[in-house]
């Protein structure tokens, strides 16, 4: 069994969650607190596993919780619980190591899959725990290693998620614009390095590559469901440079733009 602490400001979204983790046998011992402070008094008296809270709470809000948790102990995990679905919170809860999000209403699978996951996690902790001392004997370099890559993983897959859906919808939106990295960095907070790893690790592509592919589809559908300049249609999908645009359409299709249109390469 491991000790969950929820936090939540309304006590029927609290006796929620508890029902959920009684009716579905969850191995986890429940304790409750109505805002930030109390949570806080609890976790310096006992021992918590997991910490579940939302973010919208009087004294102080989930986030200043979870990042006073976080500089204090390293181990426990936290997943933010929130009606607040904007990418905003997302953003400001990625340094702070959050293992699962949550979105209000809550929806019993979703739930029931990050209540299984951050599990997992804390039982991979536990495992690891006990197998301490044959890590020591492979000398403290290594070990040290071994930490840092769960250290990584725990900076939660999920929170990675949420910033490339973040940068997708952005390219969807805004492909017509001179949007590059270094831009794309800027509105997800990132730097451009890392949000080019992040993005070829959860995509399998480069950003520049989906960037271009995105826009040249747009354009296919243009050259053969509108009567568009092919000049105009280059400016639509983000290529004021006519010739550059004619000249990565034929190395990505093998024909020129108005050849395509006639149904070459189709």
């Amino acid at each position: 069994m491991y000790n969950i602490l929820v936090v939540d400001d309304e006590k029927i979204e609290r006796e929620g969650i508890k029902f959920l983790i009684k009716k579905h046998g969850l191995p986890l011992n429940v304790e409750e607190a109505e805002n930030g402070k109390k949570a806080l008094s609890i976790l310096q008296s006992r021992k918590v596993d997991i910490l579940l809270t939302d973010i919208k709470m009087p004294f102080m809000d989930g986030l200043q919780l979870a990042a006073s948790v976080r500089e204090s102990n390293r181990s426990i995990k936290i997943i933010i619980l929130s009606a607040y679905g904007e990418f905003d919170y997302a953003k400001r809860a990625i340094p702070l190591h959050i293992a699962h999000y949550i979105l209000k209403p809550v929806e019993v699978r979703e739930f029931l899959d990050a209540m299984n996951q951050v599990i997992g996690f804390c039982e991979e902790e536990e495992v690891g725990r006990l197998g301490q001392g044959k890590l020591q004997e492979i000398g403290p370099g290594e070990s040290r290693l071994e930490r840092k890559e769960a250290d990584d993983f725990l900076l939660d897959t999920y929170a990675a998620r949420k910033v490339i859906e973040e940068v997708l919808k952005l390219i969807h939106q805004e492909y017509r614009d001179d949007l590059g990295l270094q831009s794309l960095a800027d509105k997800v907070y990132l730097t451009p390095n890392y949000l080019s790893r992040l993005f070829k690790k959860e995509t399998g592509t480069s950003i520049v590559k989906y960037m271009t592919t995105y826009r040249l589809e747009k354009a296919c559908e243009l050259l053969r469901h509108t009567n568009m300049k092919i000049v105009d249609i280059s400016n639509e999908v983000g290529y004021p440079n006519f010739s550059y645009f004619c000249s990565i359409f034929r190395n990505y299709y093998g024909t020129t733009p108005a050849k395509y249109r006639e149904g070459d390469g189709a």
